[in-house]
């Protein structure tokens, strides 16, 4: 971005000093022989300065004829050569018209490119795909989570992995989701970032042995997580943050579209209002028990 500004700004600067130095200068008889100046702007004669010229012209011997193929390519060569210097911030800046204008386009293609590679990154700040920026979990943290947290969980409820559905919201660089193929699970991650997509669904080419060996399945949608039908799925993860009340539309969905039996873990943060559901805390990894909301007591008629 900096040599992008410089650029822009030597270009600039360097036209305009050019352009301002042809308006404001006396011009000179260009006919052979003649060194006559003329100022158009204080000319006291009362004649024309193009009537001045005209009859230096037609005063002076013809000139001998140049070939303007050769005399062009002349003049573009000594443009592209010709040095410009200029101060900017107290520098002293030098450069060729043809440099600087390389430098300027060289410099916009960078600021696109950049932008363009940028862009996907910053899609989760967007509410319609409100969520967290790409933030990978510790591989630590992750065996913690298959070896500790749910097999706990899923033992409490005489079961398994092997079998159970999960969806990742943000999948990231999709390490979640692999981890839980391995271990026989049906792992979905959503993911709006193309970038990122693409690298899961390689990573998981190259697992796709394991993952059929334990019989488990990983799969990368490029979509936006809240689009997600969660209606058949037994556990969802996510790695949110705080504020922009993404915490809170995330509980909403998952109680309106999770099954009764279902459970949800949060890395890090905690969700707003699902106390009485949180069942583990280890190291960071919150599971919260949607199955405990069948021993609410039901509300008294009224």
């Amino acid at each position: 971005l900096k040599e992008f500004f410089v650029a822009a700004v030597i270009h600039f600067v360097l036209n305009h000093r050019a352009l301002s130095g042809c308006l404001n200068r006396p011009y000179t008889c260009m006919a052979q022989g003649c060194d006559k100046e003329s100022v158009p702007s204080s000319a006291s004669s009362g004649e024309s300065p193009s009537m001045e010229v005209k009859a230096c012209m037609e005063s002076s011997p013809k000139p001998t004829p140049v070939d303007s193929t050769s005399g062009a390519v002349l003049a573009d060569v000594d443009a592209a050569h010709k040095v410009k210097s200029t101060k900017f911030l107290g520098m002293q800046l030098s450069a060729s018209e043809e440099t600087a204008r390389r430098a300027l386009l060289g410099g916009s293609a960078f600021f696109l490119l950049l932008n363009g590679l940028g862009l996907p990154f910053m899609l989760p700040k967007l509410r319609t795909f409100l969520g967290a920026p790409f933030v990978p979990m510790k591989r630590n943290v992750v065996d913690v989570l298959f070896d500790r947290v749910l097999p706990s969980w899923a033992a409490g409820k005489d079961s398994s992995l092997n079998g159970l559905r999960l969806v990742d919201f943000g999948s990231g660089d999709g390490r979640l989701v692999c981890a839980a193929a391995a271990r026989g699970m049906h792992a979905v991650g959503y993911e709006v970032n193309p970038y990122l997509v693409w690298w899961s669904r390689l990573w998981a080419h190259q697992k796709s042995g394991v993952f059929a060996a334990r019989q488990g399945s990983a799969h990368f949608r490029w979509a936006n997580a809240w689009t997600a039908d969660l209606s058949q799925v037994d556990l969802v993860t996510l790695y949110g943050r705080p504020g922009d009340g993404l915490m809170e539309r995330v509980a909403a969905k998952c109680e309106a579209e999770l099954p009764e039996h279902a459970a949800v873990v949060s890395h890090f943060f905690d969700i707003p209002g699902w106390e009485r559901f949180l069942v583990q805390d280890v190291q960071g990894l919150k599971l919260y028990d949607l199955s405990r909301r069948s021993d609410e007591p039901m509300p008294e008629a009224e």
